[in-house]
């Protein structure tokens, strides 16, 4: 799944005064291009569900690299995948020691509050992300790039991170009750991202299956996927959902395509363990759990932590 992606390609940027440049630069050192290619690994095995050895790789690259801003982010990134959202916000902290104002930090503060159902918190740290600069922390080209700089690229802002705001929006308004607030959110979110629309309904789809909200994310993900998204994350946030509908044979099925083409995604394989375990094939349900846990030995409890608890 590309939640980790989604939110980085998020974070497209809004170009900083040179004085503001310089001084944050100051207190973030970049890595090597060893730890460079090691956060690539780290992002290679979150993809497939192994937060575990995803964060390793992140605290080793911290601990060569204790300055590199784009370590602390990435890990924070896959804490909070695997439902370990107050070591998400530790990291959160220490990114905020380099760059204070980053929208980047908010955006994943307010999801992250969503996620463990709290909205007013959740909508508050999005107000605060609407109104700071968004910038990267690694060294990526992206087209439309600004002024490239020792340790990671600052970038124009574009609609693309405003989308995932107002996305994040519409899922804190629907847990308070508002849902003409809510459906008014999401719209302005698909006004703002017009290239690929089916990413950000996909983040939304995967944010809300987490905070509970079944029916609209059900929505939000099989719109995605209409919308000729090809990405097996999609299909994977689409069985977490149908799982905890307990609807089992849906669950199999979403889970079948993700691990048509992808066949070690830890999530999926728990997630259709679980599934068919419910539908009493035990045996098929208890092969992909082991499966699961040989590429994530912590599967039962991040799965725990999003909602599913392990089959009796």
């Amino acid at each position: 799944m590309r939640r980790h992606l989604v939110t980085l390609c998020a974070a497209v940027l809004l170009l900083f005064a040179t004085c503001a440049l310089a001084e944050t630069t100051r207190y973030d050192s970049g890595g090597s291009e060893l730890d460079l290619q090691r956060l690539d690994d780290a992002r290679r095995a979150a993809y497939h569900g192994r937060y575990t050895q995803a964060i390793d790789i992140a605290t080793q690259v911290i601990a060569h690299a204790p300055n590199f801003a784009g370590a602390y982010f990435d890990r924070a990134l896959y804490y909070a995948d695997a439902g370990r959202y107050d070591q998400a916000r530790a990291d959160l902290d220490q990114l905020s020691a380099f760059h204070p104002d980053a929208s980047q930090i908010y955006i994943l503060r307010g999801s992250m509050a969503l996620r463990e159902h709290n909205a007013t918190r959740g909508l508050a740290e999005l107000a605060k992300a609407a109104k700071m600069p968004a910038m990267t922390f690694w060294k990526q080209t992206h087209e439309g790039s600004g002024n490239p700089l020792e340790g990671g690229y600052y970038h124009v802002q574009t609609e693309h991170t405003i989308s995932y705001i107002w996305a994040y929006d519409s899922i804190g308004q629907q847990m308070l009750g508002h849902d003409d607030a809510a459906l008014d959110a999401l719209d302005q979110a698909m006004v703002f991202e017009t290239e690929h629309p089916e990413h950000v309904l996909a983040q939304h789809c995967w944010v809300a299956a987490v905070a509970g909200l079944l029916q609209m994310a059900e929505l939000t993900c099989t719109t995605a996927i209409q919308k000729q998204s090809h990405d097996i994350g999609d299909y994977d946030s689409l069985g977490l959902v149908h799982l905890k509908m307990k609807a089992w044979d849906k669950a199999i099925a979403d889970y079948n395509r993700a691990l048509y083409t992808t066949p070690d995604m830890t999530l999926s394989l728990y997630g259709r363990g679980v599934a068919r375990c419910a539908r009493g094939d035990i045996a098929g349900g208890r092969a992909d759990i082991a499966a699961a846990r040989a590429g994530e030995p912590d599967i039962a409890n991040i799965m725990a932590r999003l909602g599913v608890p392990p089959p009796a």
